[in-house]
Parts: structure tokens; C-alpha cells; sequence
């Protein structure tokens, strides 16, 4: 994995987290996607020697997505893996009770934004 370059979408906390330090540790340059900034999993791989940088980006807007491959590509001269990660739990409850602005929501990140 040396100098490859990795997205993980979901970067600033769980298992984004432990995904992008562990692309990371095994030399892949790491974009922490995130809606949350959040520089600890950016701190935590530069103090391990690694390279990453922080892009923040909403996964269910098509603008957002294309402007983070684009950051991507112009920073580090490619793209070699996604890890489409990111995912959110919207508002639980009943169905009935469930808004459309939180159905739309949970949908656009957790089905769009892995297809985008």
C-alpha cells in the first residue's frame, strides 16, 4: 500500500477511524472524509508517521462528493481505494413516527452516498 491514496468516507470516529489508521500503517496516504470535523483521526496518523489530510463533505450531496474526489486527485495525484464508511442512525422510533426529512436524510447517506 505504499504511497497509494485512500478515501475513507466516516473518518472521524469508529471504524473509519481504525480504517484510516490502518490504511495509514500499512503506507497509504489517507483523506478522513467527515460531515463532523474532527482532527484526531488526522492527529493520531501523523504522530504514527503517516501523511492524511482532512476534507469535510456531506457523502449524499453529488457537488460535495465530486469536489472531494477532485481535492483528492489535485493534493495527491490519484485515487486507488474508497472505503465507503460513512453512516448515520437518523431518528428512531416508530415508522409512523419517522419525518421524511429524516427518512431522506438516513437514505442519502447511508444508500446515496455509497453509490456516489
Amino acid at each position: 500500500m505504499n504511497n497509494k491514496v485512500a478515501i475513507v468516507t466516516g473518518g472521524s470516529f469508529g471504524i473509519g477511524r481504525a480504517t484510516a489508521i490502518a490504511f495509514a500503517k500499512k503506507g497509504a496516504k489517507v483523506i478522513v472524509v467527515d460531515w463532523i470535523e474532527d482532527n484526531e483521526t488526522i492527529d493520531l496518523i501523523k504522530a504514527s508517521g503517516g501523511e492524511a489530510i482532512f476534507i469535510k463533505c456531506d457523502v449524499s450531496k453529488p457537488d460535495d462528493v465530486k469536489l472531494m474526489v477532485e481535492n483528492t486527485i489535485s493534493t495527491f495525484g490519484r485515487l486507488d481505494f474508497a472505503f465507503n464508511n460513512a453512516g448515520i442512525e437518523g431518528n428512531g422510533g416508530s415508522t409512523i413516527d419517522c419525518t421524511e426529512e429524516n427518512w431522506d436524510k438516513t437514505i442519502g447517506v447511508n444508500l446515496k452516498g455509497v453509490w456516489l
